[in-house]
């Protein structure tokens, strides 16, 4: 089982705000991230998602309406979360069978000028679980 031990630092600044396109997810992580991870597993690659990661007390989910549901696979060691509503992948938690508590939010899902200009790394989690982009 693998997973991954990133810890952000993180930039400072004030909160930064996602939502989902039909605005019933929302999601506030505390501070803008240093880095934003591209992985290239099975799942990450059809989700075309860019992550962020923290600690779920680093991060507030607010949902209204159907909220969120979550889709777990392989060892079940992460609960994907999409909005029942419109279909977008918000964020991951990491279910009891992680050894720590993590999260991610989809970066996907900020604005535009909130993730202009951070460095997005590249990690292949297909096959060497390694950084491929240094």
């Amino acid at each position: 089982m693998h997973q991954l031990k990133i810890n952000h630092t993180k930039t400072g600044g004030k909160a930064v705000e996602a939502s989902c396109h039909c605005k019933s997810v929302r999601l506030t992580i505390k501070e803008k991230p240093e880095f934003l991870l591209s992985c290239n597993c099975s799942i990450c690659h059809r989700y075309g998602s860019l992550w962020t990661y923290s600690t779920p007390d680093q991060i507030k989910v607010e949902c209204t309406g159907n909220g969120t549901k979550a889709y777990k696979h392989g060892d079940e060691t992460i609960a994907f979360h999409h909005c029942e509503n419109c279909g977008c992948v918000t964020h991951w938690i990491g279910t009891d069978k992680y050894p720590e508590p993590r999260m991610a939010v989809n970066a996907r899902l900020f604005g535009r000028s909130d993730i202009e200009g951070i460095k997005i790394r590249k990690f292949d989690g297909a096959d060497t679980w390694s950084f491929i982009d240094e």
